[in-house]
């Protein structure tokens, strides 16, 4: 166990020094691993699972704050048919915006794994991920000096810029290892390692020359509970590396059961409220809380930026928040739940 926590104790120093990102992240990274990895589709309690979040931060900065949006749907296939595994699939979508130029990242990608049974509760799960990556700038919302006319800015003025590619579209691909295993009825833990943009594709606007960096990221999370108390909580901890970029965040949820689900005649899912505490280093303290109803759940989180942008942001960094949506069709329809 000391081992374990000077490690964290030496990644977060060691990451002390974060630079900025180029890629999405979100604060609530937990809620959705299938956004992290690929492995991880299929792999959630119930039978199919809609998701999706937004994200805004840095509003005091500009009267168009750098916003970002994403969606999946996955589920697992052939359980019934397949004696030590299934296949899990799913469809992702993320659109980020940033800047006065309305900068805009958009993917569409299609996380594929084959998720094999190691034993009666653990799963070993290797995807891969085929993507649709696309980024465009609007010349129309940049304005330059030369296109002062004595009382404003006039766009119809040619600037004389040469802005080059405004958008361009490219194929993306990953791929993920992921390992959950849930030895006992409260205890359950998850890990994963995955890899982004593996084909290293030729992106940029003045020319195609500049490399995108690959991304590497590994994730963690832990549930612990006890059969006599209503409260459990669950450890997670995101590790992120890109190019000269890196960044670490660690922190804990507490979740309190307000009622159990019905155990005979599973007419009621059950209720829970969380709160949770976060530090992404030198970036930011995160707070968010969640509600869950049945097979829905409401997460809302909130950065206080740390920061040198401090001096302009005040502290204010982020506002997210996130749906989820995993029924169980007790018909018949579907697979199992993994527990």
């Amino acid at each position: 166990m000391n081992r374990v926590i000077i490690l964290v104790c030496g990644l977060a120093l060691w990451s002390s020094e974060i630079n900025a990102q180029q890629d999405k992240h979100f604060s609530m990274f937990y809620a959705n691993p299938v956004q992290l990895n690929p492995g991880a589709a299929g792999h959630f309690e119930g039978d199919l699972q809609i998701f999706t979040n937004y994200r805004s931060q840095w509003f005091t900065l500009s009267s168009k704050p750098y916003s970002s949006f994403s969606a999946s749907l996955d589920g697992r296939l052939f359980e019934k048919n397949l004696n030590n595994g299934f296949f899990g699939a799913g469809l992702n979508f993320y659109r980020d915006q940033s800047g006065d130029g309305q900068y805009t990242v958009s993917i569409i990608s299609f996380p594929v794994n084959y998720s094999l049974e190691l034993n009666k509760y653990s799963y070993l799960s290797m995807g891969v991920q085929a993507a649709h990556y696309s980024q465009q700038v609007s010349d129309a919302a940049l304005y330059f000096d030369n296109q002062w006319d004595g009382s404003g800015f006039n766009t119809s003025i040619s600037s004389g810029e040469n802005i080059g590619t405004t958008n361009l579209s490219k194929f993306d691909l990953s791929s993920g290892i992921y390992y959950i295993a849930k030895p006992k009825k409260n205890l359950e833990y998850k890990f994963g390692l995955s890899g982004h943009h593996l084909t290293k594709q030729k992106i940029g606007f003045y020319s195609l020359n500049e490399k995108m960096y690959r991304n590497v990221t590994l994730f963690g999370q832990a549930n612990f509970g006890r059969t006599t108390s209503k409260i459990s909580f669950q450890p997670a901890a995101f590790i992120f590396f890109q190019g000269p970029n890196r960044e670490f965040t660690v922190g804990n949820t507490f979740t309190f059961e307000i009622k159990p689900p019905s155990v005979h005649t599973l007419f009621f899912d059950g209720q829970s409220l969380s709160l949770g505490v976060y530090y992404r280093s030198t970036d930011a303290f995160i707070i968010n809380m969640g509600y869950r109803a049945g097979a829905m759940t409401l997460g809302v989180s909130y950065d206080m930026n740390l920061s040198g942008l401090t001096v302009a942001t005040g502290g204010v960094g982020a506002f997210e928040m996130y749906l989820a949506f995993r029924p169980e069709f007790r018909t018949g329809f579907g697979a199992p739940r993994i527990r």
